[in-house]
């Protein structure tokens, strides 16, 4: 555009020039001749200029290492085109934080077209891509005017999943536990004394006898043990993106179970009870900067299971 306005700047001193100091009649139409290019091609191409539009798609979740695109489209409802699109984008890791890149795109004379941009897929995180400015120039290339552009796009890089080594025994040890049922007989029970409220035909008349006070049979139902997993968090990717990928394996045999657990990282908390839940997790966490923090503690109990993920292959409790 820059060329194209120096050419037509010098054509217009050429025509002042020969009005000021040659026949004022001829030279006089030669002046407004291309003193009036610019306007006619605006005329021209305004038309198919305010029904352009530029638009992003492609946004969506994605293993890490697997080919993904994200496609930039240009249209105009005008039977011309416009003479060139001139896009500027915008695109990062919201994860890893760094600073944007962008890419300038042209295309010339089309009526619609698209350009593909190849996601970088080899690290972990949400790359978020925007039309940081959309314009379509006239037929001279002498005006750049904004165009109808959509909104961003984000791309969700996935971990994939790594066995930790040793594999914790999470699905086997995870329903050992006995707990009061509230109604109903058993043929788990506990003793315990009695207590005000507690129905009749539930007190062990033999063991009452023998204590010389009254003992109940309280019904037990066998039930599963809570799970919460734990992982620090960290400034060195690697170290995270191992963290990840140990936390996929553990989720997914979880989830494979229909085992509910509680995800600790850093100071927050997360329910995870479901395949859905899993997935909207890891979408949100690796939508923000990640910043190095120790996971709560977490007291292990007698109806409580805590694994803390640590890099490397292990698992420790």
């Amino acid at each position: 555009m820059t060329s194209r306005r120096l050419t037509y700047g010098v054509l217009l001193l050429a025509a002042i020039a020969l009005y000021i100091f040659y026949e004022p009649y001829i030279s006089f139409f030669i002046l407004v001749f291309v003193a009036a290019l610019p306007v006619v091609s605006l005329l021209l191409s305004l038309p198919a200029i305010l029904k352009s539009r530029v638009t992003l798609t492609g946004g969506t979740n994605v293993q890490r290492g697997r080919s993904s695109n994200v496609r930039l489209q240009v249209e105009s409802d005008f039977f011309l085109p416009p003479d060139v699109w001139k896009i500027r984008i915008e695109y990062r890791n919201l994860f890893l934080d760094p600073k944007p890149t962008r890419r300038k795109v042209r295309l010339y004379g089309k009526r619609s077209g698209e350009e593909r941009f190849k996601a970088d897929t080899e690290r972990l995180g949400t790359v978020s891509y925007r039309i940081r400015s959309a314009r379509a120039c006239d037929y001279l290339g002498l005006i750049a005017i904004p165009v109808r552009r959509s909104g961003a796009v984000a791309l969700t890089v996935m971990p994939n999943s790594e066995e930790p080594d040793p594999m914790p025994a999470l699905t086997e040890s995870s329903d050992r536990i006995l707990k009061p049922k509230p109604i109903g007989f058993s043929e788990e029970h506990e003793l315990r004394p009695y207590r005000e409220g507690d129905a009749v035909n539930l007190i062990h008349w033999k063991l009452t006898e023998k204590m010389d006070s009254p003992i109940v049979r309280e019904p037990q139902e066998q039930a599963r043990k809570n799970i919460v997993l734990c992982m620090d968090l960290y400034d060195d990717y690697e170290a995270q993106e191992n963290v990840l990928e140990q936390l996929r394996c553990l989720a997914d045999l979880l989830n494979e179970n229909k085992i509910p657990f509680m995800l600790r990282y850093g100071l927050k908390t997360a329910i995870i009870d479901g395949d859905g839940d899993f997935e909207r997790f890891l979408k949100s966490f690796l939508s923000e900067p990640n910043k190095a923090e120790k996971a709560q503690p977490v007291v292990p109990g007698s109806d409580t299971l805590v694994y803390c993920i640590r890099p490397g292959k292990e698992v420790r409790p």
